[in-house]
């Protein structure tokens, strides 16, 4: 029979899985992941930063949830965005 420890165990003798990046993020974990302060990312969300359209979310009463891959999207969006033509 088997002990209920070694029943438990799934690949024991592999190396402990990632955990999956979390997809709806929360102002917070958002902020992090550009890499900006909460203030600078609810001003980004806003649409408050010239220049910058806003991030599509979802409001949740008081919280504001955002996909991690529409961030991404808004983000090459921004990178690709229409050329400035230089005036010769």
């Amino acid at each position: 029979m088997q002990s209920p420890i070694s029943a438990n165990r799934v690949n024991a003798g592999s190396k402990p899985s990632v955990p999956a990046p979390q997809e709806i993020l929360d102002i917070k974990a958002a902020a992090n992941y550009l890499g900006v302060s909460r203030s600078h990312f609810s001003h980004m969300l806003a649409g408050k930063i010239p220049g910058l359209p806003a991030i599509p979310h979802v409001r949740a009463g008081r919280r504001a949830l955002i996909r991690r891959t529409v961030i991404d999207d808004w983000l090459l969006q921004q990178e690709h965005g229409p050329a400035v033509e230089v005036a010769r």
